[in-house]
């Protein structure tokens, strides 16, 4: 998982840059990507997946517990890059989900989340499975919201895709991969 704040927003789109994580001001180079808030965000962004599929509201708590700041700001990045890496594995093999299939996954995964952001991520997926980008823009304003958004929306692509074991497994597996190149 790069640890880095994407150019994209969730849905692909160019989002504009936090100079703060850039680096302006250092000559505009970015953070380097081995950056302890960027290690955090990763492991935090993995957690907050894994927690909402397993419809964990614990664990969902805990992944964002006590978040440094830094890492904070790049969890909607982090999330959102697993959210981009499930959509393309899914919609590259034969379609067996429909979007309907979707939005009832997520609405019993988002009930792990926070009651105050069950609902608007609950919308932001009906608006995801309508095709319906205005709704979806409004989602990503709030940077908490979108990461809980983008792990509900991606937990529920793949375990309605692939099953709650299944995707689980690939997750430890790429925690271990992580943990093999130096990652926590």
């Amino acid at each position: 998982m790069a640890s880095y704040r994407s150019q994209l927003d969730p849905y692909g789109a160019l989002s504009e840059a936090d100079p703060q994580e850039t680096g302006a001001g250092t000559g505009g180079r970015a953070a380097l990507p081995g950056a302890a808030s960027g290690r955090e965000a990763a492991r935090r962004g993995l957690a907050l997946v894994r927690a909402y599929a397993r419809e964990d509201a614990a664990g969902v708590a805990a992944a964002l517990d006590g978040a440094d700041p830094a890492a904070a700001r790049q969890l909607p990045s982090v999330t959102g890059d697993i959210l981009r890496l499930v959509v393309g594995i899914v919609l590259s093999a034969p379609r067996t989900l429909t979007p309907s299939d979707v939005v009832r996954t997520a609405d019993a995964i988002a009930a792990a989340g926070p009651p105050h952001h069950e609902l608007a991520v609950s919308q932001a997926v009906r608006a995801w499975a309508a095709g319906d980008d205005t709704g979806l823009r409004g989602w990503g304003e709030d940077g908490t919201a979108c990461a809980h958004g983008a792990a509900v929306l991606a937990a529920a692509l793949a375990v309605g895709a692939w099953g709650r074991e299944a995707f689980l497994g690939l997750l430890e597996t790429f925690d271990e991969v992580a943990g093999a190149c130096g990652q926590p």
